[in-house]
C-alpha cells in the first residue's frame, strides 16, 4: 500500500511516499480503507520527536482518518495512535460515519473531541461563562468556538493572526475576535490555548477569579510559562495541561465513555469543523509546511482514496 513514512526525525523534509506492507486485520480491531487523513500539529511534533505518544522512526504519521470498514464497507471515522497517512490503517475502535460527509469526518475526531474535552471535562465550562480561544481559525480553535456555543458559553472571544482569520472566527460563532497584540477583553473564565509563549502569559492578566487555563499545545514553538503556585493562588487561577493522546492511551475505556457527548455534538451538527484545504497524500510534506507556517484556516486534510 502507499503510505507517507517519517524516515527520521526532522521537519517536512523527512516525509517520503513509499510502498509498505499493509497492517494486519487483527481480531478486535477495525481495518479501515482511508478516504481522508487529518493533519494536526501533533503530527508535526511527532516527526520532530516532541510528541510523547509517537513511535520512533521510521513510522507512518497520522492520528485521525475517515474511510470505510474493510470488513463491512460501512463509512467510519476513527482516532489511531499512528499510521493515518496511508491507504489502510487499523483502529482499536471506529465510529459510524453514516450521514456525515467523509471529508469533514476526517477532521472531527481529534480536533473536535480535543475541544470538547478541553471545555467540558478539563475547563469545566459553565453556562454563561466567557471563553477565550487562541489560534481560533485553526482546527482545534474553530472547533472550540462551536463547542463553547453548544455548551452554553455566554461570550466567546477569539484570538487570530489576520483579519481574514478573525472574520472566520466570528462566522463560526465568536462574539469578538482580536489580534495577538490587541488587548484581551476580560474577564475570562475558561481559556483554550494551543499557542503558548507570550500569548499565554498576557492572557493570565485577563483571567477571572477561579478562571481555568487549559493548555493543549504550543504552536508558537514556546511552551506556556506557568507561574509559581503562590502567584496562581493569589490570582485564584488554575492552569490545566491536557493531552488527548495521553488520555486515550492511558484510559481507553474512560475515553470511550466520556467521548459520547462530544460525538453527539458531531452527529447533531452543532460541531462542524470547517475543512480548509485538501492536499493529495503525496503532498504531505507540503501540508506540514503550510500548517507549521500558520498558512491555513480550518482543517487541513490529505486525500488518500
Amino acid at each position: 500500500m502507499r503510505a507517507i513514512v517519517a524516515t527520521r526525525l526532522g521537519g517536512p523534509e523527512v516525509l517520503e511516499l513509499q510502498e509498505v506492507p499493509p497492517p494486519a486485520a487483527e481480531p478486535g480491531r477495525v481495518l479501515i480503507r482511508v478516504h481522508r487523513a487529518g493533519v494536526n500539529f501533533a503530527d508535526l511534533s511527532s516527526t520532530l520527536g516532541r510528541y510523547a505518544q509517537a513511535p520512533p522512526p521510521p513510522f507512518i504519521p497520522g492520528l485521525e482518518v475517515s474511510g470505510h470498514d474493510v470488513a463491512t464497507g460501512r463509512p467510519v471515522f476513527a482516532l489511531v495512535p499512528s499510521g493515518g497517512y496511508a491507504e489502510l490503517v487499523a483502529a482499536d475502535f471506529a465510529w459510524s460515519a453514516d450521514g456525515l460527509d467523509l471529508d469533514a469526518a476526517a477532521g472531527y475526531a481529534l480536533t473536535g473531541l480535543t475541544a470538547f474535552y478541553a471545555l467540558r471535562h478539563v475547563g469545566r465550562l459553565q453556562p454563561g461563562e466567557t471563553v477565550l480561544v487562541t489560534a481560533a481559525a485553526g482546527g482545534v480553535g474553530s472547533s472550540a468556538i462551536q463547542v463553547a456555543r453548544a455548551l452554553g458559553a455566554g461570550r466567546v472571544v477569539a484570538v487570530a493572526s489576520t483579519p481574514e482569520k478573525r472574520a472566520r472566527a466570528v462566522e463560526l460563532g465568536a462574539d469578538v475576535a482580536v489580534g495577538y497584540e490587541d488587548p484581551l477583553p476580560g474577564p475570562i473564565d475558561v481559556m483554550v490555548d494551543t499557542v503558548g509563549g507570550d500569548v499565554f502569559t498576557r492572557a493570565l492578566e485577563s483571567m477571572a477569579p477561579f478562571g481555568r487555563m487549559v493548555c493543549i499545545g504550543a504552536s508558537s514553538g514556546e511552551a506556556q510559562r506557568i507561574p509559581g503556585v503562590g502567584d496562581l493562588r493569589v490570582r485564584g487561577v488554575g492552569v490545566l495541561p491536557f493531552s488527548m493522546g495521553a488520555f486515550r492511551a492511558r484510559h481507553p475505556e474512560q475515553f470511550l465513555k466520556t467521548s459520547a457527548e462530544g460525538i453527539e455534538l458531531i452527529r447533531s451538527g452543532a460541531l462542524r469543523p470547517p475543512v480548509g484545504q485538501v492536499l493529495p497524500l503525496a503532498e504531505a510534506a507540503e501540508a506540514h509546511r503550510r500548517l507549521g507556517s500558520r498558512a491555513t484556516t480550518g482543517k487541513l486534510l490529505l486525500a488518500v482514496g
